[in-house]
């Protein structure tokens, strides 16, 4: 089996850096107006309380909006959600290339 080197282990561990200094960062820098898919779905006419479960077999998503149903206002727990999101990903990116790798 092929160990990391040094050099890639600390390209790593930078990512992992940026990628929690940007959920930091995020829920203070975000735009209050939406743009893109969200905003699109405004200007169609799609209410801001449309949720798909009314659709069945479709789960409500962990962290809707970024952040914790029971305080969406909260920042602290935003960027919680926004680390435990960078975290899972990480997670499952790591697993599938193990198995890929095999």
């Amino acid at each position: 089996m092929h160990k990391m080197e040094k050099k890639d282990m600390a390209l790593i561990g930078v990512a992992i850096v940026i990628c929690v200094i940007i959920c930091v960062l995020s829920p203070y820098i975000a735009s209050g107006d939406p743009d893109g898919l969200e905003k699109s779905a405004e200007d169609s006419g799609l209410a801001e309380d449309f949720s798909v479960e009314e659709i069945k077999g479709i789960p409500d998503a962990p962290f809707p909006d970024y952040a914790f149903a029971s305080s969406p206002d909260n920042q602290v727990l935003q960027i919680v959600a926004l680390v435990i999101g960078v975290v899972v990903t990480l997670l499952l990116g790591l697993g599938v290339a193990y198995v890929v790798k095999k």
